[in-house]
């Protein structure tokens, strides 16, 4: 994805020279109580800005300072983002992310001091194995919480509501069983979702297996390598790798958020639709009773409205 080209003009209006300029130019205006030193000054500017804006050099060093300050604060964000997973994972996980940071801070020592020619291809090199380090310490993490929903899901359990729904499908009436059909599916639902994420544990745990074992591989060959682009080559498979894995690991991950908000509620929710569906059918197998007739009433007539009794003073 190409990226967006600076504003070149806004940078040479920036830089430090330019605003110097600028501010001695305000402040003899201030001291001589004219405007004519901000004036000329802004006339310089229209001048010179398109000039030195429209320069080579100045362009190829926006273009570096800009790349530079990006690269930190993208080194800064994945930097919080690590120490917050990492405040997420277990100790043993820790270790794990910790000895393999030191793996990688060897590979970029023994790298360090090539000639200037190479020092492209050992960026390149860094750019690979940070990518391959917060790809790991990601994945480390989606398998603390694949961990967390295998502790709480029970296949077999799901596999014996969805048998003893069968039974019950069979008889009842039919808002009960629809009802009944409807909750099926979402345990049919549950399980496939299971599956998924049992195979989606593996890959992710075979997968930073290897990242492991091949970074290990990258150190050992780095105190005799020293041709950093065989190195380079060598990582370009395990990151396109590691990348396929992320996606499919995203996609289960939204495609279980998407099923999680269309489908029926799960777990507690669920027995409680087949406790009203057993109840509806036990309504429905006794014979509903006949409501009484309403009387109407009869307004009375004159003659059987008592006298009333004259009272004498």
């Amino acid at each position: 994805m190409p990226t967006e080209e600076p504003n070149y003009l806004a940078h040479a209006f920036k830089s430090q020279y330019n605003l110097i300029g600028l501010g001695t130019a305000l402040g003899f205006a201030v001291l001589s109580g004219t405007l004519l030193p901000l004036i000329v000054a802004v006339g310089v500017d229209l001048v010179v800005l398109p000039l030195v804006s429209g320069s080579p050099r100045f362009q190829r060093l926006v273009r570096a300072r800009v790349s530079h300050e990006e690269d930190q604060a993208a080194a800064e964000r994945t930097q919080m983002e690590a120490s917050e997973v990492l405040q997420l994972l277990p100790d043993s996980e820790r270790q794990r992310y910790r000895a393999l940071h030191g793996v990688t801070a060897e590979i970029r020592q023994n790298y360090k001091a090539l000639d200037s020619t190479s020092q492209m291809l050992v960026e390149e090199l860094v750019r690979k194995l940070d990518f391959l380090l917060s790809f790991y310490l990601r994945m480390r993490y989606s398998l603390v919480r694949y961990h967390s929903y295998f502790s709480t899901t029970d296949p077999e359990r799901i596999q014996e509501r969805m048998a003893m729904l069968d039974r019950e499908m069979s008889a009842g009436p039919e808002r009960v069983q629809q009802i009944k059909a409807r909750t099926r599916q979402v345990l049919e639902k549950r399980l496939e979702r299971y599956q998924k994420a049992l195979e989606n544990r593996q890959l992710v745990e075979a997968q930073t297996e290897t990242v492991e074992e091949v970074l290990q591989l990258l150190r050992d060959q780095s105190y005799s390598m020293r041709d950093p682009r065989t190195i380079t080559e060598q990582l370009d498979g395990l990151v396109s790798s590691a990348e396929d894995t992320e996606r499919g690991v995203r996609d289960l991950e939204e495609l279980m958020a998407i099923e999680k908000d269309a489908l029926l509620p799960s777990g507690d929710d669920i027995e409680a639709e087949l406790e009203a569906g057993r109840r509806a059918s036990a309504r429905g197998a006794l014979p509903a009773a006949s409501p009484a007739p309403r009387l109407r009433e009869v307004p009375p007539t004159a003659s059987s409205v008592p006298p009333r009794k004259k009272i004498s003073q």
